[in-house]
């Protein structure tokens, strides 16, 4: 044997070996992210949804009946007699 060939052949399966390492490096990666990517789905999906219902929860609340329901039940407000009206913008300070 040349005396040359025996520290080229462990020079090649030294780089085979790490190439080897790498590729099991990044496919590990691979894997990882892909599950990271599926946990901010799930996340995106249930904050959409959390969302939808706070939409409707929220057009629920705004309702003119049920914010006059609970001005006039719980707060006890009631509708003024119109000489304690003022127009906002029709009053010129007279």
């Amino acid at each position: 044997m040349k005396p040359g060939f025996l520290l080229t052949w462990w020079a090649s399966v030294l780089a085979t070996t790490l190439a080897f390492l790498m590729h099991l490096a990044l496919c590990f990666a691979t894997i990882e992210l892909g599950y990271e990517v599926g946990a901010a789905q799930k996340r995106e999906r249930e904050l959409k949804d959390q969302r939808t219902l706070l939409q409707l929860e929220a057009a629920t609340l705004a309702q003119i009946d049920r914010v006059e329901a609970v001005a006039r039940g719980t707060l006890g407000m009631e509708v003024p007699p119109p000489e304690r009206v003022i127009m906002v913008g029709s009053w010129r300070g007279k």
